[in-house]
């Protein structure tokens, strides 16, 4: 007995087989051109994206062009004084200060021979003299009685300045030593061994001061001492001491001295022209048995001990 026979032709009944594939292909036609139409926008995008920096791109602008002069071109020159004046400020160099003209001017001549360091003063005939006669000091309770002068000569070799003094004093007291001698009747000189390059009113290293004692004539004897300047503004015992040869006779009418003081004592070098800072005092004590520096006499009639703009100027000839 057979069962029920399953027609085929069943399944496609009411269908219609063509309209499945044409819907197929039409699907597909729209992606393709979907996917076409995506890509030309992606494209052109891109495309005006790159035009776009390639306008704005700073590197491709063209620099101006090189002149380069075809004929040498002519400096014009400035004379100083059309340039604008420029005050000073820390970071210009200023010019160092000038030195005023004065009234204690020396001049030192250069001897071709050497004098003897002995107090007698045959050797010096004809060296021009200069005088120590301004009281620049005097201790309280002073009478104001002018006793003491100075007369000084100066000559020069290439080692040693020489120096001699005529001191007239009716009373002679020279009891102290060492750094104080300038206590008792002494002579001493102030020197500013760099003028141009630190003229200031406050001591420096290059200022030094040499003090000459002629010593008591009854049992000390002449003797000198060296100071110098410091950073700080005072005056102080010089390192290394001092090299300098003082001699001393005693007069009818006070005492004289000679002396040689090496340059390098004062650290410099001499030639012809040199100009340094220099005072040149007489020290006075009339008081026996004491050592009290009581009246300074000088050449500089301002001299003040720590203010190198009051001395006056040694030149060497």
């Amino acid at each position: 007995m057979q069962g029920p026979q399953h027609n085929l032709d069943d399944d496609w009944e009411g269908l219609d087989p063509t309209q499945s594939r044409t819907g197929s292909r039409t699907m597909l036609y729209a992606g393709i051109g979907i996917a076409v139409l995506f890509g030309l926008v992606v494209c052109g995008v891109a495309v005006y994206f790159v035009w776009s920096q390639f306008l704005s791109d700073p590197a491709e602008v063209a620099s101006p062009p090189i002149v380069v002069p075809t004929s040498a071109v002519e400096e014009t020159a400035v004379a100083l004084t059309d340039l604008p004046d420029i005050a000073p400020t820390s970071t210009l160099p200023v010019s160092a200060p000038t030195v005023p003209a004065s009234s204690g001017t020396v001049s030192a001549v250069r001897l071709t021979a050497p004098p003897t360091i002995d107090g007698a003063l045959g050797e010096w005939t004809g060296v021009a003299a200069v005088s120590s006669g301004n009281r620049v000091y005097s201790v309280a309770g002073w009478d104001g009685t002018v006793d003491c002068t100075a007369v000084w000569q100066l000559s020069w070799d290439d080692t040693n300045l020489y120096v001699v003094v005529r001191v007239t004093d009716d009373i002679h007291v020279q009891n102290a030593s060492g750094n104080l001698i300038y206590r008792g009747d002494s002579a001493d000189m102030q020197f500013d061994t760099n003028l141009q390059g630190d003229y200031g009113n406050s001591l420096s290293p290059d200022d030094f001061q040499i003090t000459l004692s002629p010593g008591s004539f009854a049992g000390s004897d002449p003797t000198a001492f060296r100071y110098q300047g410091t950073a700080s503004g005072a005056i102080l015992d010089a390192p290394g001491g001092h090299h300098v040869t003082v001699a001393a006779q005693q007069t009818g009418t006070g005492y004289t001295l000679e002396a040689a003081i090496p340059w390098s004592d004062l650290n410099l070098t001499p030639s012809v022209g040199l100009t340094i800072g220099l005072s040149l005092n007489a020290n006075d004590n009339d008081t026996v048995g004491t050592a009290v520096q009581e009246v300074m006499m000088s050449n500089n009639p301002n001299r003040t001990l720590t203010d190198p703009t009051t001395w006056g100027t040694l030149t060497l000839k």
